[in-house]
């Protein structure tokens, strides 16, 4: 059974309980790097299951997805309470083509994001913090709020390709 926007909301917040959400995204980039090392790009692209993502396309979905939240961010900063509109990170990988993408790219364009956000986050006054957006599917958003969101998505992400680098 798929799970809710709430339920989803819920696991991916407690992944990122007693941590600090900005430590969290700093050192995303370089845990990819040392995962990835010296594994095959074959290996890489192999998914564990049909339905399941391969390593190459969580590590693409991640670098889409610092995208998105990058301009989220500045959307929200911008135009605070303005509508935040899901998407479809399925339909994502496969428009996206991330099955040929290659990995390695997809860590350094992550890492150029992700550098990117944080410099802004660190840039922020404490009322900038507690803008929010409307989510399509989740409701009101504070930046606060999406920046743990971010960090709950990394740590499961790194999670799942530790899992399926794990299993030969």
């Amino acid at each position: 059974m798929k799970e809710t926007p709430q339920q989803f909301t819920q696991r991916i917040l407690s992944y990122v309980e007693g941590k600090q959400p900005l430590a969290v995204q700093a050192a995303t980039a370089g845990k990819l790097d040392h995962l990835i090392k010296g594994v095959s790009t074959a290996r890489l692209r192999q998914r564990p299951a049909p339905e399941k993502w391969s390593v190459n396309e969580i590590i693409a979905h991640l670098a889409d997805a610092e995208i998105v939240g990058g301009f989220r961010l500045r959307f929200i900063l911008g135009s605070p309470g303005a509508p935040i509109v899901a998407y479809d990170q399925d339909k994502w990988v496969t428009s996206g083509h991330y099955d040929q993408r290659d990995p390695r790219k997809s860590v350094e364009q992550f890492s150029v994001l992700r550098q990117w956000n944080l410099a802004l986050l660190k840039s922020l006054t404490p009322e900038q913090w507690k803008h929010y957006g409307m989510h399509s599917e989740r409701g009101r958003e504070s930046i606060e709020h999406m920046v743990r969101m971010f960090a709950g998505h990394d740590i499961n992400h790194l999670q799942q390709i530790g899992e399926i680098l794990a299993h030969k």
